[in-house]
């Protein structure tokens, strides 16, 4: 499968696609352009969406959300189809029942093609056969606009990206045993969050804040310390994508906070998949290192590699 240079103003028209039910929204001419199927028996909703043109490349976004009550495991890659000839979608990569979302979550698939290049047989294609395997109900979505491809065209797929949280399921109160408050999570001195930050066509952002919840001050200079457990993941200093400060001197008093900015791709090829749902994080190296739950998992794929910008005080 060729890999396209995807510039980042394609990206946020991808972003809210599943996280929002794969809804089509009244607000934009990409949004209006999106079609959609109903909730059906199997717990999916699919989406299609266009996010652009690059030269004589289309990308559009494949969505799909479980709307039903059951976790849905998928392959890592949808299945795509046309009628009428032998265009494909190669499948090369794809790893059976691989993908696990949740109920309430959505995955996004990016799609992409060169336009037909009038050689040949041409098709009107006005709308994809989609598969979500390994559930085969062929939802038929929709193009805005017919298009025209070669009958032997091929098309640029991608694996799915979970997007956005499950909703959790409300607990019923609990009365607290005594009175006493509840003591703050503090275990050296300090206490990690990573939020959840974009995600589309293979790019991840995330925020790391780090407050000093102790009684003295934390002396940082540099990047933040990350390690997943189990995998040998490399962690760069600096990032071509996410704006770096450089690591400047700061004292961090109590109550006072820093923060960092993390990047990854997310690619599926050869190898582990990685796609962990706790990380290992510090303020320098040497520091004592705090287990965190992300609010969104650090879905690396296959890849073995993080960005992360320096700290810099939190506003």
């Amino acid at each position: 499968m060729p890999r396209i240079s995807r510039p980042l103003a394609l990206i946020a028209a991808v972003l809210a696609l599943a996280a929002s039910g794969c809804g089509v929204g009244d607000s934009g001419s990409e949004a209006a352009a999106a079609t959609s199927t109903e909730c059906d028996e199997h717990g999916v909703q699919m989406s299609l969406t266009p996010t652009g043109a690059v030269g004589d490349r289309t990308f559009m976004a494949i969505g799909l959300v479980n709307c039903g009550e059951a976790p849905l495991v998928l392959d890592s890659m949808p299945q795509v189809g046309v009628f009428g000839g032998n265009v494909v979608a190669p499948r090369d990569h794809n790893a059976p029942e691989s993908v696990t979302v949740d109920p309430g979550q959505g995955a996004i698939a990016p799609l992409s093609w060169e336009a037909a290049t009038h050689t040949g047989d041409l098709l009107e294609v006005d709308r994809f056969l989609i598969n979500a395997l390994p559930v085969y109900a062929a939802y038929e979505l929709d193009l805005a606009e017919p298009i025209e491809l070669n009958a032997d065209h091929v098309l640029d797929l991608g694996a799915w990206q979970l997007t956005g949280v499950p909703a959790a399921t409300p607990e019923e109160p609990v009365e607290p045993a005594t009175d006493r408050p509840e003591e703050p999570q503090c275990p050296e001195g300090f206490h990690v969050t990573v939020t959840q930050g974009s995600a589309a066509m293979g790019l991840r952002t995330s925020g790391i804040e780090l407050v000093n919840c102790g009684t003295e001050d934390i002396a940082i200079n540099g990047y933040p310390v990350v390690e997943i457990p189990g995998f040998d993941v490399a962690v760069r200093h600096g990032s071509d994508t996410l704006q770096d400060p450089g690591p400047t001197p700061i004292t961090l008093a109590p109550g006072e906070s820093v923060s960092a900015g993390m990047l990854w791709r997310n690619l599926v090829e050869a190898g582990d998949v990685v796609n962990a749902t706790e990380i290992n994080v510090g303020y320098a190296e040497g520091s004592p290192l705090e287990t965190v739950t992300p609010e969104a998992s650090i879905d690396l794929g296959t890849t073995r590699e993080i960005e992360v910008t320096a700290w810099r005080l939190s506003e």
